[in-house]
């Protein structure tokens, strides 16, 4: 099925997948009401800044536990009821984080969570299936950059006056209700066609046999594990260091995803950015910016500046979906979304577990190794894009199934 000239909330991107920018609009909104202060959160029930790196870090770990099945569930199970039940466990877990009073019983509820995170290589099919090959790079470009940006524009505002009023438990109760939200926007999902086939199924040695994928992913992997050392506790820095109020470092979690959407629609308006690792070559080099100012910034308009700067994390990390989509046949395309996930959250499960004890050494440390990382990941980067990136084989069904248990 392919996208085609519908009603204008579709965006010209179907019914489908016009239905899953909006759910994930409402999605992503849950994830900004809190993520920017959990750090703090974990830090007010009375973690140091250790054990803070060691929640956040159990919270990319999780993720990893639920990764790995969750190829193997995409193939098997149909993908809206797959997608409502995970999410539905994300909303339990962050009800049960907010009714927490010590910081330890966290891996509890972001136990629920890491859960819920086996709906997202379900969706990623879902979007790469129900897009035509010339608009699937849009498609993922439009559901996972400017839908969630359009989303962190607005919600960080609400979340961080929300917890000047009523602490930061509140952000949790606000992220638990956009994501009850979701669910129903995902179960107006039509279930996609399971087509009946004799070949073996794919295995997850099949996805990593692909040199295409296992680059990309690789390269996923290490972008997000630098970019994340320097994000990961930036909250705290700006509150314990710079002294600001949890409603400033809400705006400035509201100005990241302006510099994402100005990215966006830059890289969708300028056609020598529009291929993904050109994009992630310069979104990855916006947020080493972030680093590099918050390293000598000290005052609000620096801050900004830097959080401008910053909404280049999401647009990279989104583009790689693109850039998977690109070079994966479809019959892969379970399998290797839930791979890119899982070589993405091992990048984020680590990057924390650096982070804190580079914070409690130091609390500009993190920024000086993740700037250090990103100097020559964006040589990297952009060296494979000047030469046309991992490219879909010839013949890829063959010579993909050929040789493999």
């Amino acid at each position: 099925m392919t996208a085609s000239a519908g009603p204008r909330w579709q965006l010209g991107l179907g019914r489908e997948n016009g239905t899953t920018f909006w759910t994930i609009l409402l999605l992503e909104a849950s994830f900004a009401s809190y993520f920017i202060f959990l750090p703090l959160y974990v830090a007010e029930l009375g973690a140091n800044p250790g054990q803070v790196g060691l929640i956040m870090g159990a919270w990319g770990g999780l993720r990893l536990l639920f990764l790995g099945p969750s190829g193997i569930l995409v193939d098997r199970f149909p993908a809206v009821p797959l997608i409502v039940i995970t999410r539905a466990l994300g909303v339990c877990g962050l009800l049960l984080a907010a009714a927490l009073r010590v910081w330890w019983l966290l891996p509890i509820p972001l136990l629920l969570t890491g859960a819920a995170n086996i709906a997202f290589p379900a969706i990623s099919s879902s979007i790469a299936s129900a897009a035509g090959d010339a608009g699937r790079a849009r498609a993922f470009a439009l559901i996972y950059t400017v839908s969630p940006a359009i989303a962190t524009v607005i919600v960080p505002l609400l979340a961080g006056q929300a917890s000047r009023v009523a602490g930061l438990r509140a952000t949790l109760l606000i992220a638990a209700g956009f994501s009850a939200l979701s669910i129903i926007g995902f179960s107006r999902l039509r279930p996609l066609p399971r087509v009946a086939t004799h070949e073996a199924p794919v295995t997850y040695r099949e996805v990593f046999a692909y040199r295409p994928v296992r680059d990309i992913c690789l390269l996923l992997a290490v972008t997000l594990l630098a970019l994340t050392i320097g994000t990961t506790l930036a909250p705290n820095f700006l509150k314990q260091v710079h002294g600001l109020e949890y409603d400033q470092i809400g705006r400035l979690g509201s100005i990241a995803a302006v510099g994402s959407i100005i990215l966006s629609v830059l890289f969708s308006r300028v056609k020598r950015f529009s291929r993904p690792l050109t994009g992630i070559t310069i979104a990855v080099a916006c947020t080493g910016g972030t680093f590099a100012l918050l390293l000598v910034a000290r005052d609000m308009p620096f801050f900004a500046l830097a959080y401008m700067l910053r909404g280049g994390y999401m647009v990279a990390w989104s583009l790689f979906s693109a850039a998977l989509g690109d070079v994966t046949p479809p019959r892969l395309y379970g399998r290797t979304f839930a791979f890119g996930e899982f070589c993405g959250a091992i990048g984020m499960a680590i990057a924390p577990l650096l982070a804190g004890p580079l914070y409690g050494w130091q609390p500009t440390a993190p920024f000086i190794v993740a700037l250090a990382l990103t100097i020559p990941l964006v040589l990297v980067i952009g060296t494979v894009a000047r030469r046309g990136g991992p490219a879909l084989a010839a013949a890829p069904e063959a010579s993909l199934v050929e040789g493999v248990a």
